[in-house]
């Protein structure tokens, strides 16, 4: 924990150096409002994008067997938590247009659409990432063996990772692109979301998440509204956790 609030406090001072932590003081007219945002701010920071970093989710990666199923929400629920706590702290209430439902229809289909051009952007690019890095003798060679927690979600029965696809889906987005996105810019909200998943196991698996995470950024930048991102990164884990997963156990898992 100790390095997660390090390189948590780091992103701060980086981000207050380039004037990135503005936003602040455009939402906070008291000074001790302002400190509350920016212990709640690195707070999050720190739990749920440093420490699977350093290595915080290793229990659950070693021990599946032990896991109990809601913890897995544990991250999301401190998320949300962050969430209402920072627009409390605003004085923001919720009002009906808090929640837009203009173009659903054309969102629901760019959604669909960008999940699945996504999911071929990201095989193709992680692929050819992947052959660089090996065939330049640079990366790790792939994998003999899943890694425990992928093998784990693999196996879970169908409304298990329905769950997870929803939870990850509605509450990332609304953080990674709702919250940050919007104040920190594409590029760093992106960074930050992929370090949020490096407890996998898989290092290639990083590559794919920062290239799914850039096209659905760049799609809230182009239309301006978070409806679009959503179905796409439901689409996107769908194919990955229901599909792309128990197979690639399979394959893996004979071969050994």
């Amino acid at each position: 924990m100790q390095f997660a609030a390090i390189c948590s406090l780091t992103c701060l001072a980086l981000l207050a150096l380039t004037g990135r932590l503005d936003f602040m003081q455009r939402e906070f007219s008291a000074p001790w409002r302002r400190v509350v945002a920016a212990l709640l701010f690195g707070g999050i920071l720190t739990i749920v994008v440093f420490y699977p970093l350093a290595g915080g989710s290793r229990l659950i990666a070693d021990d599946v067997d032990e896991v109990w199923f809601p913890a897995v929400f544990a991250g999301h629920a401190l998320l949300l938590l962050f969430l209402v706590t920072w627009r409390a702290l605003r004085q923001v209430r919720f009002t009906p247009r808090s929640f837009p439902f203009d173009h659903i229809a054309a969102d629901l289909r760019h959604g669909v659409a960008l999940g699945l051009a996504g999911w071929a952007i990201t095989i193709a690019v992680t692929m050819g990432v992947a052959g660089i890095a090996v065939g330049s003798g640079v990366g790790p060679s792939p994998p003999q063996e899943i890694p425990p927690l992928i093998a784990w979600m693999a196996a879970l029965p169908l409304t298990r990772k329905l769950l997870i696809i929803v939870a990850a889906m509605t509450v990332e987005e609304l953080f990674f692109r709702g919250f940050l996105q919007r104040r920190v810019g594409l590029v760093l909200s992106s960074v930050l979301f992929t370090l949020a998943h490096a407890s996998y196991g898989l290092p290639f698996m990083m590559v794919s998440v920062l290239t799914i995470s850039l096209l659905i950024g760049r799609a809230l930048q182009q239309r301006g509204r978070l409806l679009p991102c959503i179905v796409a990164h439901g689409v996107f884990d769908a194919i990955q956790l229901l599909i792309i997963l128990p197979w690639a156990v399979r394959m893996i898992g004979g071969e050994s």
